[in-house]
C-alpha cells in the first residue's frame, strides 16, 4: 500500500439532514499507526507529522497488531444540532474508541464532547445503540466536528465508517435484517433438508455437507455480530475465539466432504492421503482455537481457507480431468463458494477493498452453492439408482443362468455322490493314518514345550508345574521336598570372553552333567533361565540335598571343559532348601528361600553350597 504524507487538517465531510444517507466515510481520513497500543488520545492528536492519508480504496489494515487512530471532520450545515449514528460494521473488532471534541481542542487544550468505548472485549449490554454492528449516536453542532476514532483488534483493522440519520438507519437496519433472515433462513433449510436426506440414505456424504454448512452458518453468524447480540451476549471470552473455531470446522467439514463426495479411496490413493492429511491438518488446528491466542489462529485458520480453496478445487478438476462422474458438478458447485469464500478471506488480509459484494462474498457463494450442489447430490443418487436398476438386471440375468445350471448341477450330482462314496472310503482310511501320525506330533509337541531347546533339560514351565504338584502331595502325605537352585559364576565373562557358542556349549556339558546325577524317578532337572539350573527331589531331606548339591559343587568344579581347544575354568553356586521348613505355605516360598541361599552363597565367594536355616529363618554356610 503507497503512503504520502499527511497534511496538518484533516479531510472534512459535509452533513445535512435532508441529503441521502448513508454518508460512507470511506478512505476520507487521515490515520496514525500505534505499534505499541500505548499511545494516549493527547500524543495522537500531537502528532501532527506522522498523520497520513489513506491511499487505498477502504480503511482496510489486514492482520495487524498495531492499534490505528483515524481523523476527519463532519461540518454540520443545518444551524441546529443534529443527531447522527455512526457505524463500524465490523462486529467482531475488540477496542473501538470514538470521540467527538471540541473545535477548540484541534489547536489549543484538548477537551472531548462526546466519547463512546465499545467492541466485543466489551458486554454487549454496554452498548449505546442494542446492534449487531458497532453504532455509536452523536450529537453534532452546528459547524465543524472534529472526530476522532481509534481501532484495537487481534484479527484484522479495519475501519469503514458510515454516518446515518437514525430514522434513515433504522429503515436500512430493517431491510438488511431481511436479507440476512432470507440468507439464514435459506441455509437452515438446506442443512434440514439433508438431514433428512441422510437419515433417509444414510450416505455420509449429506452429514459432512451438512456438518459443513452448519459451520458456515455459524461463521456468519458469528461474522456478522448476531452470535453476540442475540445467542452468547455475556460470553465474552468465548466470543473472542468463535469465530475462529468456526473456520476451522469449515474447513475440516469441506476436506471431509471432498473425500467422501469424490470417493477418492477408490479412485485416487494418493489425492485421498493428501486430503486425509489436510482434514487432520485442520482438526489440529479445531483444537489449537482453544489453546493458542485468537490473533494466531484466526491468521493460521485464514490462511487455511485460501488454501482449502486453492487445494479442494485442484483435487476437484484433477478428478474430473481424470473422468471422476461425480467431479464436473462437485467442481461448478464449489467453484462458486470457494471463489466466495476466498474473495471474503483476502478481503480480511486487506487485498481487496471492504464492500458490500467483499465482505458478504462468501454468503452470495454459499448461496449459490446451495443450488449447484444440491443438484449434483440429486444427480449422484440419480446416477446409483441407474447403478442398482443395472445391477438388478444383471443379478436377473444371471439368476436365469443360475436355474439353468441347477438342472445340469442335479443331473451330475447324482454320479457324484457315487464317487463322493469311493472318495469317502478313501479318505477315512487317510484320515486314519493321519490321525496315527497326529498322536505322534503331538507326543513330540509336548515333549518339545516341555524341554529347553539348548539343554535338552526340562524348560522352566515345566519345572514350575511339576513343583506345584509335588507340593501339594507332600503336604498333603507329610513327605520330604527340596529343591536346589544353581547359578554358573561368572558365565557372562565366559560369554564375553569366548562368545556366546562358548557360553552354548558350556550350559550344554553341565547339563548332561546334572541329568547323570538326577536320575531318580520323580526327580527333575530343569533350566530355570538363562545360567540358572534347578532339581526338584522327592522324599528327599534337607540332609540329603546339601550332600548332592555339595557333590554337583565339586564335580562342576573338576569338569574339564574346552571350547575350540581351549581351557575354560567353570564353577557353580548353590542354594538349597526343605519343605520341612517351619511356615512353609506356597512352592514359591521353597524357590525363594533357595534363591536367597544362592544369594548368599554368591556373596560368599561363589563355588560354594549354602542351605536355608530353619532354625535362623536364613541362609546359613554348609
Amino acid at each position: 500500500m503507497s503512503i504520502q504524507a499527511a497534511a496538518t487538517n484533516p479531510p472534512q465531510l459535509s452533513y445535512s439532514p435532508t441529503q441521502a444517507f448513508p454518508i460512507d466515510v470511506g478512505a476520507r481520513m487521515l490515520y496514525l499507526e500505534d505499534p505499541e497500543r500505548q499511545m494516549t488520545i493527547e500524543q495522537a492528536l500531537g502528532q501532527s507529522e506522522d498523520w497520513k492519508h489513506i491511499s487505498k480504496a477502504s480503511p482496510n489494515f489486514g492482520f495487524t497488531s498495531s492499534a490505528y487512530w483515524f481523523r476527519f471532520d463532519l461540518f454540520n450545515t443545518d444551524a441546529e444540532s443534529q443527531r447522527i449514528y455512526i457505524e463500524l460494521p465490523i462486529p467482531f473488532l475488540d477496542d473501538v474508541r470514538m470521540f467527538r471534541l471540541n473545535e477548540a481542542s484541534v489547536n489549543s487544550d484538548m477537551s472531548i464532547a462526546e466519547q463512546h468505548l465499545v467492541g466485543d472485549k466489551f458486554p454487549f449490554a454496554q452498548r449505546p445503540v442494542i446492534h449487531q454492528n458497532l453504532v455509536m449516536p452523536f450529537e453534532l453542532e452546528p459547524g465543524n466536528n472534529p472526530m476522532l476514532l481509534r481501532v484495537a483488534a487481534a484479527g484484522t483493522v479495519e475501519a469503514p465508517l458510515f454516518i446515518w440519520e437514525p430514522e434513515s438507519f433504522s429503515v436500512a437496519n430493517g431491510d438488511d435484517r431481511l436479507i440476512q433472515g432470507i440468507w439464514f433462513g435459506l441455509i437452515i433449510i438446506m442443512v434440514i433438508y439433508n438431514l433428512f436426506l441422510y437419515a433417509l440414505l444414510k450416505d455420509i456424504s449429506y452429514l459432512y455437507y451438512v456438518s459443513f454448512a452448519t459451520s458456515y452458518l455459524m461463521f456468519q453468524v458469528c461474522l456478522k455480530g448476531y452470535g453476540f447480540a442475540y445467542l452468547w451476549p455475556n460470553m465474552i471470552e468465548w466470543n473472542g475465539y468463535a469465530i475462529s473455531v468456526f473456520v476451522s470446522l469449515c474447513n475440516f467439514f469441506a476436506y471431509m466432504f471432498v473425500l467422501s463426495f469424490l470417493d477418492l479411496r477408490q479412485h485416487s490413493p494418493v489425492a485421498y492421503k493428501l486430503v486425509v492429511a489436510m482434514a487432520a491438518i485442520n482438526g489440529a488446528l479445531f483444537v489449537l482455537t482453544f489453546v493458542l491466542p485468537y490473533s494466531d489462529t484466526i491468521r493460521i485458520n485464514s490462511s487455511m481457507v485460501v488454501l482449502s480453496c486453492i487445494f479442494s478445487l485442484s483435487i476437484g478438476y484433477w478428478s474430473w480431468y481424470n473422468e471422476n462422474r461425480y467431479a464436473k458438478h462437485f467442481c461448478l458447485a464449489w467453484t462458486s463458494a470457494f471463489a466466495g469464500v476466498g474473495i471474503l478471506a483476502t478481503t480480511k488480509f486487506g487485498w481487496f477493498p471492504a464492500n458490500f459484494w467483499t465482505e458478504n462474498a462468501g454468503q452470495i457463494g454459499v448461496m449459490m452453492l446451495v443450488a449447484l450442489l444440491s443438484f449434483a447430490l440429486a444427480n449422484r443418487f440419480n446416477r446409483e439408482k441407474e447403478l442398482r436398476i443395472l445391477a438388478q438386471d444383471s443379478s436377473l440375468h444371471n439368476e436365469r443362468l443360475a436355474r439353468k445350471s441347477q438342472e445340469e448341477l442335479l443331473r451330475s450330482r447324482a454320479e457324484a455322490n457315487k464317487r463322493l462314496e469311493q472318495k469317502v472310503a478313501e479318505r477315512t482310511e487317510n484320515l486314519e493314518r493321519a490321525m496315527s501320525e497326529l498322536e505322534s506330533v503331538n507326543e513330540r509337541l509336548e515333549i518339545m514345550s516341555t524341554t529347553d531347546a539348548l539343554t535338552n533339560l526340562a524348560n522352566r514351565g515345566h519345572f514350575e508345574r511339576s513343583l506345584e504338584k509335588e507340593f501339594k502331595r507332600a503336604v498333603r502325605h507329610q513327605r520330604q521336598l527340596s529343591i536346589i537352585l544353581c547359578d554358573v559364576d561368572h558365565f557372562k565373562t565366559i560369554n564375553d570372553t569366548f562368545g556366546h557358542k562358548a557360553g552354548d556349549e558350556c550350559l550344554r556339558s553341565l547339563a548332561r552333567l546334572f541329568k547323570q546325577r538326577v536320575s531318580r524317578p520323580g526327580d527333575l532337572a530343569a533350566r530355570y533361565g538363562g545360567e540358572e539350573f534347578i532339581f526338584l527331589l522327592v522324599d528327599t531331606p534337607l540332609e540329603n540335598a546339601k550332600r548332592l548339591a555339595e557333590d554337583l559343587c565339586e564335580r562342576v568344579s573338576a569338569m574339564n571343559f574346552h571350547f575350540n581347544g581351549k581351557p575354560i575354568p567353570v564353577t557353580a553356586s548353590f542354594g538349597v532348601s526343605s519343605l520341612e521348613m517351619l511356615g512353609m505355605i506356597s512352592a514359591d516360598q521353597l524357590v525363594t528361600q533357595a534363591d536367597l541361599a544362592l544369594y548368599q552363597a554368591k556373596n560368599n565367594g561363589r563355588d560354594q553350597v549354602i542351605s536355608w536355616n530353619p532354625t535362623q529363618n536364613a541362609p546359613d554356610a554348609v
